[in-house]
């Protein structure tokens, strides 16, 4: 029931900050953008059409579930926030949907359903960027870019299932955003095909963002959190007694909090996490635009399904150290260090089974791997930090497992 109403408000509120004619323009140029990371379409298309886009394609997804009459577990509900968080900053229609069909040819050709295949259909979208480059981006004509694009997102659509099957034995589960590991290893075949063959600058477009709305945000941030508390507490006023059932859990994938620990002590969670996120940019001094609101609105869909207080808060301020190191030795930081202290949030796993200093390494080197991981992938990749964190979690958990050897056999929740 939440995210109809979700959806309800935000398409409303397009039209409450930004006439029809200025969100028809904008949409239109949110559309046409190359959508690369990090292009925050707060600052290409204005909010109304941010919001509009945001709405439009949670309406999407929403109806396919509804057809698929699947009901709304812990990686759904995580699915979808990081959907509606992403298109502030490089998701849009026309450079989803041919990942979907690939998906979908994927699943005809295993002859299974496609619901079987919904939680990589959510997360899919995180590489729709090669859509968008292709024909946006390469100055090719759109006879020739149009085609391009559409088949890559069908062909990548196609390969994901397989490969994120894969990849999360190469981090075992203690990255969240394994979907994104397995989309940064794609992308970094496709940057390597793009520079080398064609010779193409990736890095071209820059990271332009807008913070004019970074009062409405925050406000919007607020009201969602709150919204999310209440409902929690509607159906059992002792609902609290319940957190537990998941503050003591590491997070490690699979962790479906709606289905483990129920529905309500769920919802107030994800309250709790979007104030977090709100308490750490201010701390920071961060000014909330597209990329921002998606780290913040990543962050709350997770709280269903890995992240929570006591797991995220150590790698949080792990990077929250680099980056006060970095601000002080350059006296600025750029938008990919401020956005990763709230997707650093990827690895809280590590914090939630190895404990609070281990999870402050993690949180410490994640956040000095993120531009690495970067230049590999081209940008093509938006869950960036997802692919960074499979690394982190490759190279620290069998150290941290060797340096606590008696808590191998433990259970993995």
């Amino acid at each position: 029931m939440m995210m109809p109403i979700i959806f309800i408000v935000l398409f409303t509120m397009a039209f409450l900050f930004d006439d029809v004619e200025t969100i028809y323009k904008g949409y239109i140029n949110i559309l046409k953008s190359p959508s690369v990371l990090i292009s925050d379409y707060i600052y290409i298309g204005g909010l109304g059409a941010t919001l509009f886009n945001v709405a439009s394609i949670m309406l999407i997804n929403i109806i396919m579930l509804t057809v698929l009459k699947l009901k709304i577990t812990g990686p759904i509900f995580a699915g979808l926030f990081t959907i509606a968080g992403f298109s502030f900053f490089g998701k849009n229609i026309f450079n989803t949907i041919p990942i979907y069909l690939g998906i979908y040819l994927h699943a005809k050709q295993q002859k299974l359903e496609y619901k079987s295949f919904i939680i990589v259909v959510l997360f899919s979208t995180g590489i729709s960027p090669i859509v968008s480059f292709l024909i946006f981006g390469t100055d090719w004509p759109l006879y020739i870019g149009i085609p391009a694009g559409i088949l890559v997102g069908i062909l990548t659509g196609y390969i994901l299932p397989v490969l994120s099957a894969h990849t999360i034995r190469f981090h075992k589960g203690y990255n969240l955003y394994n979907i994104g590991f397995a989309m940064g290893i794609l992308s970094m075949l496709y940057a390597a095909i793009l520079t080398n063959l064609f010779n193409f600058d990736l890095f071209r477009f820059g990271s332009v963002t807008s913070e004019a709305y970074h009062n409405e945000l925050y406000i919007l941030t607020i009201i969602m959190s709150v919204i999310f508390i209440i409902s929690g507490f509607i159906n059992d006023v002792k609902v609290y007694k319940k957190y537990p059932l998941i503050l003591n859990t590491s997070g490690r994938l699979v962790s479906d909090y709606i289905r483990d620990a129920g529905r309500d002590i769920t919802m107030i969670n994800v309250g709790v996490m979007g104030f977090i996120s709100l308490i750490a940019i201010t701390l920071l001094g961060i000014q909330i635009n597209g990329a921002v609101m998606g780290g913040i609105l990543t962050v709350m869909g997770f709280a269903a399904f890995g992240k929570h207080p006591k797991n995220s808060i150590p790698v949080m301020i792990g990077a929250t150290i680099w980056y006060i190191i970095v601000r002080e030795i350059t006296g600025q930081v750029g938008v990919g260090l401020a956005i990763a202290v709230l997707f650093v949030t990827a690895v809280a796993p590590i914090a939630g089974r190895h404990g609070v200093i281990f999870g402050i390494i993690a949180g410490f080197i994640h956040v000095m791997l993120t531009p690495f991981t970067y230049v590999f992938q081209g940008g093509f990749d938006l869950y960036n930090n997802g692919f960074a964190a499979g690394f982190v979690a490759a190279i620290l958990v069998p150290i941290f497992e060797f340096t606590q050897k008696d808590k191998i056999g433990e259970d993995l929740s």
